[in-house]
């Protein structure tokens, strides 16, 4: 993402503007749920974190210290949120859930593992920006517009006037571009949607 529209965001959100806030949702939301649907493995615990997590951004949006990771700190929250839901004693009843808590316990550990996820944030972010650099200039404006702007293809289209169907070629071969670059961090971080 540019810095300087997740600035613009932050900088809007802390404000109070909703429409900032709704932005930094549709961003960010699909790959908080898929992170925290990776850990809790439920659909309806992962949707309740991601909605703890901007509840409580927006209830504390004048204290928002970020200045331009608000996606690790989105992440971070995340995180934190799902460490509380694995460090919540289960009642075994099952073969099958004393095996779904030995799989808690790794990723628990893994998520404590803040060295780590840092590393691979910086890592994964680092890749991104050389996958995105790589990309041909048409095809890194509309990935970018529609990604990181949050715009749809027609907006897209709109603002760099082409089709819409020229905005979806491009997007196809942005996809492909950003799997193939990415693809060792797919099994990691499986919240790209891409």
């Amino acid at each position: 993402m540019r810095k300087t529209n997740t600035n613009n965001l932050i900088f809007l959100v802390k404000r109070g503007d909703e429409k900032a806030f709704e932005t930094l949702y549709r961003l960010y939301a699909n790959n908080l749920f898929l992170i925290a649907k990776s850990y809790l493995r439920d659909d309806f615990s992962a949707e309740e974190v991601v909605q703890g997590v901007f509840i409580s951004l927006w209830d504390k949006r004048k204290d928002i210290r970020v200045k331009d990771n608000i996606g690790g700190y989105l992440f971070k929250m995340t995180k934190n949120r799902c460490l509380d839901i694995l460090r919540k004693p289960r009642k075994i009843i099952s073969i099958e859930d004393e095996i779904l808590l030995e799989e808690d316990k790794i990723n628990f550990k893994a998520l404590q593992d803040e060295g780590a996820s840092f590393l691979l944030e910086e890592e994964l972010e680092k890749r991104i920006e050389e996958a995105v650099a790589l990309l041909p200039k048409t095809c890194k404006m509309v990935f970018l517009k529609t990604k990181v702007d949050g715009l749809n293809y027609k907006e897209t289209a709109r603002e760099l006037e082409i089709s819409v169907k020229t905005v979806e070629s491009h997007m196809t071969k942005a996809l492909k571009h950003m799997r193939f670059h990415l693809k060792e961090f797919m099994c990691i971080f499986p919240f790209f949607g891409l």
